[in-house]
């Protein structure tokens, strides 16, 4: 219901008396509803701006997924692989964007106060998902929020929570390399530094 002023009734007293009476009776109304919107107004929005650091190269793009509970996050990790975070229903937002070498940052707004974890990939062969190898170790850069890291596997959702309070916050994620750069130029069947990741992969002409 739609907070109101009811019940006013002037009861015949002196003049003073009654508007006395009226104005105490409207500023306790006034009071009334004022009290009834602080209560029920939503909690401020709030923005988490995310600073990538560490992209070892312009290919391919950055994606970014935005968790706020264990149960969305743990399916994020264990869907990483298959359908990559922008296919992720468990996530909350989701952000892709043309990878580019150093650092690169994304501000998530309108978010309400409360605990998230940001997941962060190089997906530098653009197929939308983490490319890991034949022991399920990730052969594209990746990062939590805290940076966090588990022992032989992701860190858990309480390592890289972070908490929207009352004011906008700022992190900074540096992305994972497992396989080093040396070994991930060298893949390139002539041997040239200068291929990307694809430089591996045959063409149709090749097969």
């Amino acid at each position: 219901m739609t907070p109101s002023v009811a019940g006013c009734t002037v009861r015949p007293k002196s003049q003073l008396g009654d508007r006395r009476t009226l104005s105490s009776r409207l500023l306790r109304g006034f009071a009334a509803i004022v009290s009834l919107a602080l209560i029920s107004a939503p909690a401020s929005a709030l923005d988490l701006k995310v600073v990538i650091t560490g992209v070892r190269s312009s290919e391919g793009s950055v994606l970014i997924g935005l968790y706020d509970s264990e149960e969305h996050f743990r399916t994020a990790i264990e869907n990483s692989a298959k359908v990559g975070l922008l296919n992720d229903r468990a996530r909350l937002v989701g952000v892709s964007m043309r990878a580019i070498v150093g650092m690169q940052s994304a501000v998530f707004t309108n978010l309400q106060p409360g605990t998230y974890v940001v997941i962060v990939f190089h997906d530098e062969d653009d197929n939308g998902k983490l490319d890991t190898n034949f022991f399920g170790v990730p052969t594209e850069g990746y990062g939590f929020s805290n940076n966090a890291e588990g022992f032989l596997a992701p860190p858990s959702f309480k390592d890289a929570a972070v908490t929207l309070d009352q004011a906008d916050r700022t992190i900074e994620i540096n992305l994972d390399y497992r396989i080093p750069a040396a070994q991930w130029l060298s893949a390139s069947p002539d041997g040239d530094s200068s291929a990307g990741p694809d430089a591996a992969r045959p063409t149709p002409q090749d097969k």
